[in-house]
C-alpha cells in the first residue's frame, strides 16, 4: 500500500502539470492562558499551516492533496516539528462509475438499511486521525445493478504515547506500534418494479495478519417493499415501507459457531396527520464485532428489542406531537446485563416572531430503578441574533434529581464581530456548579480570521444533554483557559 500512496503522489504531480490547478491553504497561530492552577500562565503555543492541491488533470479526473506542518510547545517541553501529508486522493468519474485512490481519508461507508455491520469510524482507523489508506468504487445502472466496494491497508505506525505525539528521536519516545490490519468491503442492491422492490446485500472482512483464523468477517442481505404501492388496499395508509436485514457473522476466531443478527422495520406509515415508525430486531451473542462495526462498542450483542414512534401533527397548525417507547432485552441476565426501557413524549410549537417552543418528558427503567427527566426549551432568532434556552429536571423525584439550565446565543454585533456563548448551571442537592463558554470572532478581513475563546466548549456542547458535566457525580466547574486564533487563508 506505500507503493500505492507514492504513485497516487506522483500521478497528482505529474497531473498538476499539465491540469487546470488551484493551491489554497492556511496557516493557523493558536495560544492559550491557563489559570486552572489560579496562577495565569502562557502555554501551548502552536503554528500550523496547511496546503490544499486540487488538480483536474485529465478530464473526469481530479487530483487532491492536503499537507500539514505543525509546530507546538507543549507544557514547556518542546517536540519536534512535523510536516506531513495529511490526506490526499486521486479521482475518476464516468457514465456509471466513481473511483478514488486515497490515503487519510473517510471512504468506508456501505450505506447499509439497518444494521451497519461496517462503521465508518472503525474501519478509518481514526485514534489518532485518519489514517487508513484505500481504493473505493462506487457503480450504478450497470445490469441494473448498484454497487460499491472498498480496500484499505492501515498498515501505518502511531506512537504509544499521544498526548503530544513524539517523535522515535525523541528521548521521551517509546517503541511505535505498526498496524498491517487490512479491509474490504462490498455492497450491492437492485431494485424492481420502479423502486417498490429493492435487494442487496453487504460483505466485509477485517484481516489481522497474526494468524489464519485470526480475522472479522460479516455477510448480510436486504430487503425494501413499498407494500403500499404494491397492495392497492394499503395505499390509504401511504407507501408503508417494509425493510429487512438479517446477516452472520462469519469470523476465524469464532470456530464453528456462526452467530445471527436480524433487524426489522416499517416506515411511511400515515393515518390523516398521524405517522408511524416502528422496529424490532434480535442480536446473537458475538454478531457485532469490534473490528468492523459500532455495534459492539455500544453492547448491542446478545440483546433483542422493539421501538416505536408516533408523530401527530395538527392540521393547520404549527403543533407537532410524538410519543415513544424503546425496550432493549438481554438473552441472557446478569446483574450487569438488565433490560432497559425507555418511553416519553413531546410538544413542539412554533409561534409567532421566530420563537419556538418544546416540552418533552421521558423515562428510564433499568435494573437501578426509574429515572423521569423533564425537559423545557425555547429558541428564537432573527437577523441580529439566535438565542436558545433549556431547562432540565434530571432523574426527578430521585436522590440523584439534578436541575439544569442552559443558555445559548449566537449574536451578530456588527457585521464583523459575532459573538456566541453557552452558560450551563448545575444545581444539586450539596451544591451548585456552572461552566461558561464564550467565543468573540471578527471577520473584517478578507482572508483573515480571528478568535478569542474563554473556557471549554466541551463542558456544554449539548448544553442541559451534556451527560457527563451534569452528572451528579462530577464535580467539574468552568475551565479558567483563554484561547486565541489567528487564521490567515491564500
Amino acid at each position: 500500500m506505500k507503493l500505492s500512496i507514492a504513485l497516487l503522489m506522483i500521478l497528482i504531480m505529474t497531473g498538476i502539470c499539465w491540469g487546470a490547478t488551484r493551491l489554497e491553504g492556511y496557516t493557523e497561530f493558536y495560544a492559550q492562558m491557563s489559570g486552572e492552577s489560579r496562577v495565569w500562565r502562557f502555554d501551548n503555543p502552536q503554528l500550523l499551516t496547511e496546503f490544499r492541491f486540487i488538480s483536474t488533470p485529465w478530464p473526469n479526473t481530479e487530483a487532491f492533496l492536503k499537507v500539514q506542518g505543525l509546530s507546538n510547545k507543549w507544557d514547556n517541553e518542546r517536540w519536534e516539528n512535523f510536516l506531513f501529508l495529511k490526506e490526499g486522493h486521486l479521482k475518476f468519474r464516468g457514465n456509471h462509475i466513481e473511483t478514488y485512490v486515497f490515503t487519510g481519508q473517510d471512504r468506508f461507508w456501505l450505506n447499509e438499511p439497518l444494521l451497519n455491520v461496517v462503521s465508518n469510524d472503525i474501519v478509518k482507523d481514526d485514534d489518532y486521525g485518519p489514517k487508513a489508506q484505500g481504493i473505493r468504487l462506487d457503480f450504478w445502472d450497470v445490469w441494473g445493478l448498484v454497487g460499491t466496494f472498498f480496500y484499505s491497508d492501515k498498515s501505518t505506525p502511531y506512537p504509544t504515547v499521544v498526548s503530544p505525539p513524539v517523535s522515535a528521536g525523541n528521548v521521551y519516545a517509546v517503541p511505535d506500534i505498526v498496524s498491517t490490519d487490512d479491509f474490504r468491503g462490498a455492497r450491492l442492491k437492485r431494485s424492481f418494479l420502479r423502486d417498490r422492490v429493492i435487494v442487496g446485500g453487504t460483505y466485509a472482512r477485517k484481516d489481522y495478519a497474526t494468524g489464519k483464523r485470526d480475522f472479522d468477517e460479516v455477510a448480510t442481505g436486504d430487503f425494501e417493499l413499498a407494500l403500499g404501492e404494491l397492495i392497492n388496499p394499503l395505499l390509504r395508509f401511504g407507501r408503508v415501507t417494509l425493510i429487512a436485514e438479517g446477516g452472520a457473522n462469519l469470523s476465524g476466531w469464532l470456530g464453528n459457531r456462526t452467530p445471527s443478527g436480524w433487524k426489522v422495520e416499517v416506515r411511511d406509515v400515515g393515518i390523516g396527520p398521524l405517522t408511524l415508525i416502528a422496529n424490532a430486531y434480535d442480536f446473537d451473542n458475538d454478531f457485532y464485532t469490534l473490528g468492523l462495526a459500532r455495534g459492539d462498542v455500544w453492547d448491542d450483542n446478545d440483546y433483542h428489542g422493539h421501538y416505536l414512534q408516533l408523530d401527530y401533527r395538527f392540521p393547520k397548525k404549527a403543533i407537532n406531537l410524538k410519543a415513544w417507547r424503546y425496550r432493549n432485552k438481554p438473552h441472557t441476565f446478569t446483574s450487569e446485563r438488565q433490560p432497559f426501557e425507555e418511553t416519553g413524549g413531546e410538544i413542539y410549537v412554533e409561534f409567532v416572531h421566530g420563537f419556538k417552543g418544546r416540552v418533552e418528558y421521558k423515562r428510564h427503567i433499568n435494573k437501578d430503578g426509574i429515572w423521569p427527566n423533564l425537559l423545557f426549551e425555547v429558541s428564537g432568532e432573527n437577523n441580529l441574533v439566535k438565542i436558545k434556552t433549556q431547562f432540565r429536571i434530571k432523574d426527578l423525584d430521585t436522590e440523584y434529581q439534578v436541575r439544569v439550565f442552559g443558555f445559548e446565543a449566537n449574536a451578530n454585533l456588527t457585521e464583523q464581530w459575532k459573538f456566541y456563548t453557552r452558560l450551563l448551571l448545575v444545581d444539586e442537592k450539596t451544591e451548585a456548579r456552572e461552566t461558561i463558554f464564550a467565543q468573540l470572532q471578527y471577520k473584517g478581513w478578507d482572508s483573515a480570521e480571528f478568535f478569542l475563546e474563554f473556557g471549554d466548549w466541551g463542558q456544554s456542547n449539548d448544553l442541559v444533554n451534556t451527560e457527563w458535566f451534569i452528572s451528579h457525580e462530577n464535580n467539574d466547574t468552568t475551565r479558567r483557559i483563554f484561547k486565541a486564533f489567528v487564521k490567515l487563508y491564500y
